[in-house]
């Protein structure tokens, strides 16, 4: 199988439009887990625009008409007591399909890093589950050699 054309994608910061689109992958990454969002669209606004702690971030593909994402990452930042810092999670990271594969999760994972490192961040961990292991992956795609410590477990 060939290997996928990477995309070209703007990352940034949420803003209220992108919202519906980002609680749509949120249902989905829950399917995923054989569970149900129980995040709803006014929590997600609040957290994505008001909460303190928490970076959303989203890709927008380049060449596409389409106004509304097609990935999220939520970066949770907070004290660490095992590492003695601040330090950040990125909780979630969701691609839709037919993008993922194509960089885009990398891009994702690369701005949480940057948000985690502005915000004073020691660090960043990857929450992953193992039979979901892409973003972990991905994550050690980037490098295990970043300062400061980054991890994915």
């Amino acid at each position: 199988m060939p290997t996928p054309t990477p995309l070209s994608a703007t990352i940034r910061l949420a803003v209220p439009d992108d919202l519906p689109e980002v609680h749509r992958m949120l249902i989905a990454l829950a399917a995923q887990h054989d569970q149900s969002a129980r995040v709803t669209p006014p929590v997600l606004a609040r957290i994505a625009q008001k909460g303190p702690a928490a970076r959303l971030i989203v890709a927008h593909r380049v060449d596409s008409p389409q106004r509304h994402p097609v990935g999220y990452a939520l970066v949770l930042i907070g004290w660490n007591g095992i590492a003695g810092a601040d330090w950040a999670v990125v909780e979630q990271l969701y691609v839709q399909e037919p993008d993922r594969g194509r960089g885009i999760g990398q891009s994702l994972l690369a701005a949480a890093r940057a948000q985690a490192l502005a915000a004073g961040c020691a660090g960043v961990t990857v929450s992953s589950s193992p039979e979901l292991d892409g973003s972990a992956l991905v994550w050690r795609a980037l490098g295990p050699d970043q300062e400061p410590r980054f991890a994915a477990e």
